[in-house]
């Protein structure tokens, strides 16, 4: 259940980026730091990884099923990190 409220609100904080609306990244990312504070133990210990690195393309791509997650610093992807 926490990881569709991650997913949720990082979806949100890429549309939020993308239109440059900075007071939805700022309510977004609270969102994750805050889902990611309270439920520390329950979530993937990967996704646990990404999220603390802020590195939110590729905790989207987990948590969308993608299997071509890069390794270190996205490989180069732009969408956001």
């Amino acid at each position: 259940m926490i990881e569709t409220h991650i997913k949720d609100s990082l979806l949100r904080l890429k549309d939020a980026i993308a239109g440059a609306d900075a007071a939805q990244i700022k309510q977004s990312m609270g969102e994750i730091d805050g889902a990611l504070a309270e439920h520390r133990r329950e979530i993937d210990p990967q996704l646990r990884h990404f999220l603390k690195n802020r590195s939110y393309m590729k905790a989207l791509a987990l948590l969308q099923h993608e299997t071509d997650i890069p390794k270190g610093r996205c490989a180069g992807r732009k969408d956001f990190s």
